[in-house]
């Protein structure tokens, strides 16, 4: 009986050694997982942190992009209009400069206009407003221009004869003294 109570213990103990050494193995065996589970949720997190941070990279790319798109649009716009000018001023008929002041002048007057016009919004009930004043101003210069033309080829050789009058009246009364 001795002999078998010995056996006993020592199937008890193997069996308890081969327990602890199962507890070990389960406890580095959780140990890791656990390890990992905060490696993988970091992990994750580090990924969404990257994706968001790439998905702001992206958007402001694509604004960069589309803003270099309408740099580019202007320059070409710009240097079509400055090869135009260049054109015009070499092939272009000399006219005088009252009538070169005079084009940058209207030139200068509707760039005012139409940049005013591009401040309205189009569905406003001011805009059909403000292209009839624009129509009714550009009528009355036209008339007021052809009215004083007019006025200047009338006056010419009155003033011209007034001018010549005026010489021999001077030249009369000066004789006398």
């Amino acid at each position: 009986m001795l002999a078998l109570l010995r056996d006993v213990m020592e199937q008890r103990d193997t069996v308890l050694s081969q327990y602890e050494a199962m507890a070990l193995q389960v406890d580095e065996a959780v140990r890791e997982v656990d390890e990992a589970l905060v490696e993988s949720q970091h992990n994750a997190k580090m990924a969404k942190e990257i994706d968001e941070r790439a998905e702001c990279e992206a958007a402001r790319a694509n604004e960069l992009l589309r803003e270099l798109d309408e740099e580019r649009r202007k320059s070409a716009a710009r240097a079509e209009e400055i090869a135009r000018l260049r054109h015009t001023i070499e092939y272009g008929p000399y006219e005088g400069p009252w009538r070169v002041a005079s084009l940058a002048l209207v030139q200068i007057i509707e760039d005012a206009i139409a940049w005013v016009r591009a401040k309205i919004p189009p569905e406003s009930a001011f805009l059909p407003w403000f292209d009839k004043a624009v129509a009714l101003a550009r009528t009355g210069g036209r008339l007021g221009l052809k009215s004083a033309v007019t006025f200047l080829r009338w006056a010419q050789p009155h003033a011209v004869a007034s001018w010549d009058w005026l010489k021999r009246e001077a030249a009369r009364r000066m004789s006398k003294r």
